[in-house]
């Protein structure tokens, strides 16, 4: 499986359906119900594919990174992530040094800066 397909699959099935907005007393749970959609949703912000581990980092509108093991064939299942970050991250960057395997940076940038 490709990452790209892969983190389609990842965006497509974690997207929530329409909610029907609930009443009480006369006034509905969401006051513009198209926002409200909107913030139900999750979708990737960016992905990178980390060297050597077979794995790759997917980041996601819900302010968290999680890392995927591309070589599992049963379930692709998030294998751990990074949560609880300030921003959103949108943008992910990998750098490794092929002279080393124990050297190696993710960073990422979030909407904060």
């Amino acid at each position: 499986m490709s990452c790209q397909k892969a983190a389609l699959e990842l965006n497509i099935g974690s997207q929530l359906g329409p909610k029907s907005p609930e009443r009480t007393e006369g006034v509905t749970a969401f006051e513009d119900y198209g926002t409200g959609l909107l913030e139900n949703q999750l979708s990737v912000g960016d992905f990178v594919k980390i060297q050597k581990a077979f794995e790759i980092a997917v980041a996601f509108t819900s302010k968290e990174i999680c890392f995927y093991d591309l070589l599992s064939k049963e379930e692709f299942a998030c294998q751990y992530k990074l949560q609880g970050l300030k921003g959103t991250p949108i943008c992910l960057d990998y750098w490794y040094d092929p002279l080393d395997a124990n050297e190696s940076i993710l960073s990422f940038g979030d909407i904060t800066g």
